[in-house]
């Protein structure tokens, strides 16, 4: 009897080390090694789960945008490429100001393709999970599985300035290699003292035109459906976090961070500013 419970035991633990052996070696392996591609296309890199998170959530004030343009700061020359990729990253980038998120101070940031930035680490993460997460600190102006291989894709952009940096994902396409559908948005983080954001602000969403919302692999079909884009701020301890909302369908419903998932045309040439700093960031509202 002993001997049947050690065996299998030992089974046990077998399988179970072996299952996070695969995991670790699938998320480990970097978006430029050519097995990543297949096993993508394969769904066996381990993505993490959906959060269930009932509440409560902040409210987002819905006001008139109609007396300016979409994105805050307009893409021009000025303005690095970061070249067409699936699941790349760029970084660290020294920022070269004091960026304050939760109270604590970051002096660099990672650029991840996937419609965030990081904190500390890179993402290749490109099926999003909801907010709070674990593990993840980024501001997430549109995080789900961008993919600027396309040969109608756009491709994302970065701009690096005295008290702010400015990322603009121009009109990029969702994977595998899809530019039937398009999106346009851009975050901007700063020390506080951009008046483009609002003083006392540090970070900003604006997004253009919206039109896409899930990549193949993460549950989609011809870009909608499956996990949910998510759109906002998370601390990383699986407490504090800002969701403006979780995205999977066409359409402009909107009932707010929580309740059903929203139409992703909701978001078209909207901004939301918001002061990330301190333990207790002030909340979302929308100009």
């Amino acid at each position: 009897m002993k001997k049947t419970k050690l065996i299998r035991g030992l089974t046990i633990l077998f399988i179970t080390l072996f299952i996070f052996s695969i995991q670790g070696f699938s998320q480990g392996i970097s978006p430029d090694d050519p097995q990543y591609q297949v096993l993508k296309e394969q769904g066996d890199l381990p993505q993490p789960p959906a959060v269930n998170y009932n509440g409560p959530y902040p409210a987002v004030e819905q006001l008139d945008n109609s007396s300016r343009q979409c994105l805050l700061v307009p893409l021009d020359g000025t303005f690095t490429e970061f070249p067409a990729n699936d699941d790349g990253s760029v970084g660290p980038i020294n920022l070269g100001f004091m960026f304050d998120f939760y109270g604590t101070t970051q002096s660099q940031v990672y650029v991840n393709n996937n419609g965030n930035v990081s904190f500390g680490s890179p993402y290749s993460t490109y099926t999003p999970t909801g907010f709070p997460v674990s593990g993840f600190p980024m501001i997430a102006p549109f995080w789900a599985d961008v993919d600027t291989r396309g040969l109608g894709s756009g491709i994302c952009y970065y701009k690096l300035e005295s008290n702010r940096l400015i990322v603009t994902w121009d009109g990029v396409g969702y994977y595998n290699s899809n530019f039937d559908k398009l999106n346009t948005f851009q975050v901007i983080i700063t020390d506080g003292t951009d008046p483009v954001v609002g003083l006392g602000n540090n970070v900003a969403f604006s997004y253009d035109d919206m039109q896409w919302t899930t990549g193949d692999v993460s549950g989609g079909t011809n870009g909608f459906g499956g996990s949910p884009a998510t759109v906002g701020i998370n601390r990383g301890d699986g407490v504090d976090f800002a969701l403006i909302g979780l995205f999977d369908h066409e359409g402009i419903d909107y009932d707010g961070p929580g309740g059903n998932n929203d139409g992703v045309s909701y978001l078209d040439c909207k901004t939301f500013a918001f002061d990330a700093s301190g333990e207790d960031p002030i909340l979302p509202t929308q100009f």
